[in-house]
């Protein structure tokens, strides 16, 4: 049986339902939401249980095809759980005995249970179906530190930490809205109906609104109600992620410094997974032209100063690694198997991550990265006593070491003019996909075996019908099939050779990159120095 949460909101009690995930799509929600017209207590719990039974059929009967009216279902459920009670032969305080009561009303019941004068586990709770009365707590009086104080808390933090200028303003724009949509309650009294409501606003926030003299001068409440009103276009679904991540650093903060004792964000799914399915179209691949200006002429002025830009980018055209894959490498994670030069994606490192599963793999270097003199930056980098292969990169937010090379190079790609919306380091991986995929179909692989071909090195799911044909693969020219062995490493690195891409990469220079290593170097034994300092004795 679905079981009842009980939500207090401002216009009263809900009981809100998870909604099986097969019949979600059915249903056309995750969670089905209904006000009790009660006040909190037992009553309430029993009118919702109620509604449980009720919904517990009707998704017995969906599932057998049958069409069910869900609200017509509650509200009947909510009738019987409301009935009147019926009580008999009860006794009072003062020996009187009642044959028989009528309870209309809640008045009617405190009033009995304060004639009763009974305990809360006295039996008549089972003569009352239940219920017990009990008078209403108080709301708390405020207490502890404003949403805004938090706010202003964890904006400094990110200040000190030195991020982007535009994470930081990012960040700002979300807490902003947070505080605009739920107002400034109690930081410790954050909760998943908070979430909801935020996310559910920002699904309706215009682009730009800050900038629109229509928008400018509005609260965030009311841009949103006239945003609904004029129709704007909802944001992409990686917009809507952007917010959750920032809240999600946010409600991290709090819990560290004990404010939340609780993640009001469990159990809610994130705009990502509630998007996919609606919006599969993550980009288009990089064109041979649009690459050719990647790295053409001003590919290396932008590059030379940083490992992460020139590595970044000749390991993301090469291997179809996603940006936090190959932003989050360390010197242990590239190695030899099977004589086999490559990288490991695993999450074997703090704050390493990956998508899923499937995306722990070790991934083949291509020649052309290998020529290129990238097992000798390797080598400098593991000389120099450095951790990880890019340490410019940092991951104070916790979101992963990838959102400043992918912001830098979404950047750079527009000077060149690839201003297209959508474009960035995600380019890579659907042209090394849809281009490798070509090649093994002008080999006669049938698409099933290419997809398993492709995924091993990519991390895609291996089924034939996978995201990675879905999304990935450019439609032009289907392959003739024909049947292949099993995957090998061996047959990974023969896959991975079929893949060329117009351009000529830049060779590595011995000592390019030595003051990034000595600078990280410093900067490492400082945090060891400063670990051991504050360690007791």
């Amino acid at each position: 049986m679905p079981k009842p949460l009980l939500l207090t909101r401002p216009s009263g009690l809900y009981a809100r339902f998870l909604v099986p995930v097969d019949l979600r799509a059915v249903v056309g929600s995750r969670f089905v939401v209904r006000p009790l017209h009660l006040p909190t207590g037992d009553r309430a719990r029993l009118v919702a249980a109620s509604m449980g039974m009720a919904l517990c059929e009707a998704f017995r009967a969906m599932r057998q095809g049958v069409e069910v009216d869900l609200k017509k279902a509650l509200e009947a459920a909510h009738a019987e759980g409301r009935r009147d009670l019926i009580l008999k032969d009860v006794q009072l305080r003062n020996g009187t005995r009642v044959a028989e009561a009528q309870l209309e009303t809640f008045q009617d019941v405190d009033m009995l249970h304060r004639l009763v004068g009974l305990a809360e586990t006295d039996p008549l709770a089972a003569a009352v179906a239940g219920y017990v009365p009990v008078a209403p707590k108080p709301n708390p009086a405020p207490a502890g530190l404003l949403l805004s104080d938090c706010i202003a808390k964890h904006l400094e933090r990110l200040e000190a930490a030195r991020l982007d200028r535009k994470t930081i303003m990012d960040s700002r724009h979300s807490m902003r809205l947070l505080l605009g949509v739920i107002g400034d309650i109690p930081a410790a009294s954050l909760d998943g109906d908070h979430v909801q409501c935020f996310m559910g606003a920002v699904e309706h926030w215009p682009k730009h609104a800050t900038k629109k003299p229509i928008y400018r001068d509005l609260s965030v409440l009311e841009v949103i109600k006239l945003a609904k009103a004029n129709g704007e276009p909802p944001p992409k679904g990686g917009t809507l992620t952007k917010h959750w991540d920032r809240l999600s650093v946010f409600v991290g903060y709090l819990q560290a410094a004990t404010i939340l004792r609780h993640n009001p964000m469990a159990g809610i799914t994130p705009p990502g997974e509630r998007h996919s399915e609606m919006e599969p179209d993550t980009g288009r691949p990089f064109t041979h032209q649009e690459l050719q200006s990647v790295f053409g002429p001003a590919f290396l002025p932008w590059a030379r100063k940083y490992p992460h830009r020139f590595w970044g980018a000749l390991l993301g055209l090469y291997s179809g690694a996603r940006v936090t894959e190959v932003a989050q490498l360390r010197v242990a994670d590239v190695m030899h198997v099977d004589g086999v030069a490559g990288f490991l994606v695993t999450t074997k490192a703090k704050g390493n991550k990956v998508k899923n599963p499937n995306s722990l793999r070790f991934v083949p270097l291509a020649k052309q990265v290998l020529d290129a003199g990238f097992l000798a930056y390797v080598e400098e980098v593991r000389a120099a006593g450095v951790e990880r292969l890019f340490p410019d990169l940092p991951n104070s937010t916790g979101l992963g070491f990838g959102r400043q090379l992918s912001r830098q190079f979404s950047s750079y790609i527009k000077q060149q003019g690839i201003s297209e919306e959508g474009m960035g380091y995600h380019a890579f991986r659907h042209y090394f996909i849809t281009h490798l995929d070509r090649a093994l179909a002008a080999t006669g692989m049938e698409t099933g075996d290419r997809d398993v071909a492709i995924g091993r090195i990519t991390g895609h799911e291996k089924a034939p019908q996978s995201v990675l044909r879905k999304v990935y693969v450019d439609r032009e020219g289907l392959a003739v099939p024909v049947a292949v062995q099993p995957e090998t490493l061996p047959r990974r690195v023969e896959t991975l050779a079929l893949f060329a891409a117009p351009v000529t990469l830049p060779a590595h220079v011995p000592g390019q990159f030595a003051a990034n290593l000595k600078r990280a170097t410093v900067a490492e034994k400082r945090a060891v120095r400063n670990k051991k300092s504050k360690t007791p004795a």
